[in-house]
């Protein structure tokens, strides 16, 4: 008996997380299963921190024509995936690469498939996230598939920021326990993505006060005249937009929750903007004069999920001293950008509401 020809109008994927989910989802485009395990392996995989549980994702591809120059690649397909996962779950979320494509079959890169994770940070762990609490269930899939493949011309560019935005969350999520400065800089980048979206006025980014100080300069003359549109270009910068966006999408729900174990570890609405500018200005550090923030960014010693620095970093550098003690935590300003992906989703009608 023949064996039956494999479809070439179909790409499967493989996808992971050391998070637990359950169920499955499909619909008229894709499916997404959790894989058997082999039970062989699972014996020889005892600890708990290198657990990782496997996702099969099947997707609707057109067929190629014998004529075509050029053959499509649909493996960006998977990381796709763990990107909308990862910013709906707030998990991490790993890529494989093909199991299938144009009716061929591919061997999966498996390598990180040992790696460690520390199982008391949020983004690891099987227990749902505080905001948006989702439950841990591929069938909640459906709640961003609209990111994945709805292509709607009054959305198409606000789904590309959140694709560059997100592809830095993403990494951050991967790289946080092995390089926790570059991991906070990728979440302070895709704030940075998702504020450009947005073409803020002076008079948005200002408070009263400094309205008031640029209104004066214009009253100084041909000099003042200059001032003000010199000083008014400045304040107008990527900072100032990346601290509005964010406190933008930050309401009363996301300080009334938290992952924090105590309450002077949180986030609060009264100091969000100073710690924001912090953040920013670790950035600035890190990328124009090219200081780094030693060990303090580390999550190895935030065992209580602390969201705000309460130490005092020992560095030479006074600056870096205060931005570091001011700045979120890595666990404090992932929460902020996730958050913030979800709120921007929403907003530019990508997705309905969660």
């Amino acid at each position: 008996m023949a064996l039956p020809i494999p479809r070439k109008d179909i790409t499967k994927l493989l996808i992971s997380t050391p998070s637990h989910f359950v169920g499955h989802y499909e619909n008229e485009v894709f499916r997404a299963v959790v894989a058997n395990e082999n039970l062989g392996v699972k014996s020889a995989r005892r600890d708990e921190r290198t657990y990782k549980q496997y996702i099969e994702v099947t997707v609707e591809t057109p067929e190629y024509k014998n004529d075509t120059i050029v053959v499509p690649d649909y493996s960006q397909i998977g990381e796709n995936f763990c990107i909308a996962m990862s910013v709906l779950f707030g998990k991490v979320f790993d890529s494989h690469g093909l199991l299938q494509q144009h009716g061929r079959a591919y061997l999966p890169d498996l390598n990180s498939n040992h790696k460690i994770h520390n199982k008391n940070l949020t983004i690891n762990s099987s227990d749902p996230r505080v905001d948006y609490e989702i439950e841990l269930a591929l069938e909640n899939i459906k709640l961003i598939e609209n990111v994945l493949f709805q292509h709607d011309e009054d959305t198409v560019d606000a789904q590309s920021t959140f694709w560059y935005a997100g592809r830095f969350y993403v990494q951050s999520l991967r790289i946080v326990e092995e390089n926790p400065e570059l991991a906070f800089l990728s979440l302070i980048t895709a704030g940075e993505i998702l504020a450009s979206y947005f073409k803020y006025s002076v008079d948005e980014l200002l408070d009263s006060n400094s309205k008031e100080l640029l209104e004066k300069l214009k009253t100084l003359g041909e000099d003042g005249e200059q001032l003000h549109k010199q000083v008014s270009k400045k304040l107008m910068g990527i900072s100032e937009a990346f601290c509005k966006f964010l406190i933008d999408c930050l309401d009363d729900e996301f300080f009334e929750r938290t992952e924090s174990q105590q309450d002077f570890s949180k986030l609060t609405k009264s100091d969000i903007k100073q710690r924001l500018k912090a953040a920013y200005n670790l950035r600035s550090k890190y990328v124009h004069a090219g200081k780094t923030p030693s060990g303090w960014m580390s999550v190895d010693y935030l065992n209580n999920n602390e969201e705000v620095h309460h130490g005092t970093p020992v560095l030479e550098d006074k600056d870096m001293k205060k931005a570091i003690k001011r700045s979120p935590t890595f666990i404090g300003m992932e929460r902020i950008i996730r958050y913030s992906l979800l709120k921007f989703v929403m907003k530019t009608n990508v997705i309905p509401g969660i």
